[in-house]
Parts: C-alpha cells; structure tokens; sequence
C-alpha cells in the first residue's frame, strides 16, 4: 500500500476519536484587574489572558454599585481593546478583603437579595460587564453561610444564562453545597497560606478538598500568585516585579531572602496539575505585580495554557 493510503487512513482513525483524544480544553486564564493598579497596567497584557475581573466595589446596602474608576475614560478603553483585540472577557468583584462589610444585610432577606440582584443587571448593562464577582470575606456564622448561599442562587436566577456568577474562595472556606454546584467558576485562592504560603503541595490539598464538596473540577480555577509573601514575617510582601528586579531568581528559586514565591517551574508544575485535573483553569492575583519581558510570569502562563499535552 503506498504511504498516501496510509496516511488517509491513519486520518480516518483520528477522526473517530474522542475530542479530548484528540486535543485538550486550553485552560482560562483569569486574572484579577484591582482598581489601584489601572493608571500604571500596560494595555498589551490582555493578550496573555482570557478573562478579566475588575476589582472591586464595596457593596452598600440601599446604594446602587459604583465605582469612580469606571467613569474615566481611558479605563473604558483599556477594557474595549481587551474586549475587542484580546477576546478578554470582563466581570467585576463585589466585596473582596477590606470591602465586604455589606455582604451580611445584602444577603439577610430575599427583598435585599433582589434589590441587589436588579443592581447587578443594571450595572453589567451599564459598564459592558459579563457577569459578576463575589469575594465576601468571610461570613462569620451558620446563618450567614446560608444567606451566602441564597444570595449566590438568586444571582444566577437573575442574570440569566448569558451572564455568569462566580465567586472567590479561600481553601478552607464552607459554602452551602447548593452553592458549589450553581456558581459557573470557582477562584480558588490557594495562597496566603503560613509558611511557604503557596506551595504545589497546599494547591493540591485545597482543589481535592473542593472535589469533596462536589465541586465540579473544571468549574475550579486554581489561584497562582504573582507576588512573594514571608515565611516567617507573613506581613512582608513584594510583587513579583519587585523580586525579579531585586534578586534574578533562577527559573527553579521559590525562595529568596526570606520570601516564597512561585517562579517559572512551580507556576508550570500547577500547570501540570490544574489538567491533570481536569480544572477550569487558573486565577491569577494579580496582573499588575508580574515582571515585563522575558521574565513575565504571565507569558509563561499563556504559552504553557495553549500547549496541547
């Protein structure tokens, strides 16, 4: 048999083939979009990503969500250009460290819940945003857990199929188990652990903890940070812009002087993993600390995320 017939039929045989014999999902890329970091972002980093989250706004209850930063222009047009050169979907935090104060009597009753979930719609429709961000942190009791919950369903009641709800959580963190499964992704923040605070080892442990609950896996996106933080002194943090220009770390060094961090090989170790896994993808805090250049861990991101293994 000549080699043409050959080849015909070995394409014949890749046809029949399950996609996922064939070729693999590329995992998203999410990256947090914190407000203090819009005037100094450099617009051409949209291209390593696939998706957005603009951070972030303070709920208050009985006042429309706002932000002052989404009024000026030049914020509008870095997100169109993601839009529209990159394919970069955009959504937007609700809460997050210091701003979740609101979350408590937002989620309290059903009338708030849907004063909140009207707001969200509006604000999607009024800023070009593709759905929504929750980061409460962290309900402090039972009852609150539960509003999280309710809060979390009536979102995705609300916003329909077009728009998405997801939410950002700690790895330890308890949410109702109706919760896990109606939030269209994860953001799990594997990181900001003692010690060595974000370790393949630790990532591992929160995504299995996850799968537990019933978390669908490729609804898990697996946080990687983009900063050091101490192993003795957990208050004392440098991005990873900063570490690069202090020290030149090998790319196999997660430590240096003190600091843990995760450099180019641990960052495709959790790579390996998140598709070992079979994960969404990975979430990413935050795009204004990566290097420039060749040194830019968002780069190696990217070129690892659309390689088929």
């Amino acid at each position: 048999m000549s080699l043409p017939r050959w080849i015909a039929l070995l394409a014949g045989c890749l046809l029949w083939l399950p996609t996922a014999a064939r070729s693999a999902e590329p995992l998203k890329v999410v990256a947090y979009l914190p407000d203090y970091r819009l005037n100094a972002l450099e617009p051409d980093r949209g291209r390593f990503i696939t998706d957005a989250i603009f951070f972030s706004i303070a709920p208050e209850p009985g006042k429309p969500l706002d932000h002052p930063a989404l009024q000026r222009p030049q914020v509008a047009k870095l997100l169109k250009h993601w839009r529209d050169d990159f394919g970069v979907r955009v959504t937007f935090t609700v809460g997050g460290w210091n701003r979740s104060q609101g979350f408590a009597r937002i989620a309290a009753t059903a009338e708030s819940r849907a004063e909140f979930v009207r707001d969200v719609l509006r604000f999607c429709d009024q800023h070009g945003f593709s759905g929504v961000d929750l980061d409460w942190e962290h309900p402090e009791n039972a009852a609150e857990v539960a509003a999280y919950g309710a809060l979390i369903h009536d979102l995705k009641q609300g916003l329909g199929p077009d728009r998405t709800v997801t939410a950002a959580v700690a790895g330890w963190q308890h949410l109702p188990e109706t919760a896990w499964k109606e939030l269209d992704a994860v953001h799990l923040m594997a990181y900001d652990n003692r010690g060595r605070h974000s370790t393949l080892e630790s990532a591992q442990k929160d995504v299995a903890r996850l799968i537990s609950l019933g978390v669908p896996p490729e609804r898990i996106r697996l946080g990687l940070p983009l900063y050091g933080r101490g192993i003795e002194q957990g208050d004392r943090v440098l991005t990873y812009a900063e570490i690069v220009d202090k020290y030149h770390p090998a790319d196999d060094v997660n430590e240096v002087d003190g600091l843990f961090f995760n450099g180019p090989d641990l960052i495709r170790q959790k790579l390996d993993f998140c598709r070992e896994q079979k994960l969404g993808g990975v979430m990413l805090w935050e795009i204004g600390q990566d290097a420039r250049g060749d040194a830019s861990l968002l780069q190696v991101i990217s070129e690892a995320t659309k390689a088929v293994p």
